[in-house]
């Protein structure tokens, strides 16, 4: 009970994957600054980029809250401490599952209204096209030949 390896170990691995995480977020906000698109767009990847740097700051946080709670907090002394301390680091986990699954809901929303928009301009399109053969066939039938 007394071993900090695997609470080091395992806060180490949240730690490198939170920063691996914010970082990327991080270059991808960076360059959908750099990027021209429609407003609508824009606001949508904006939403989800602050809800994955969330993500990824509280996975960092309890890569360093693990560890940090293991050593420093004598757990057979204070089990007040410890009930609530490790209520924090699941409400943190929690918070996560959430925002996960408020990103999926709100890509899968996302895409949904957009395929909905290219299946419009898709058949207004065919549409279009459909007239103009039509008008094309009708000039070729009355034109002299």
């Amino acid at each position: 009970m007394d071993n900090p390896i695997p609470a080091l170990i395992f806060g180490g691995f949240l730690i490198a994957l939170g920063g691996f995480l914010l970082f990327n977020q991080k270059k991808l906000n960076d360059s959908l600054s750099k990027q021209d698109l429609p407003e609508q767009e824009l606001k949508f990847l904006r939403r989800r980029s602050r809800r994955r740097m969330q993500v990824a700051g509280l996975i960092l946080l309890i890569g360093i809250m693990i560890p940090t709670g293991d050593s420093l907090i004598p757990w057979g002394h204070a089990l007040v401490t410890f009930a609530i301390y490790w209520l924090i680091v699941l409400g943190l986990a929690f918070w996560i599952i959430l925002l996960a699954l408020a990103d999926i809901v709100a890509t899968r929303t996302h895409t949904s209204v957009e395929l909905t928009r290219l299946q419009i301009q898709q058949q207004s399109l065919e549409q279009a096209a459909n007239q103009l053969r039509k008008a094309q066939a009708a000039a070729r039938r009355d034109s002299p030949s």
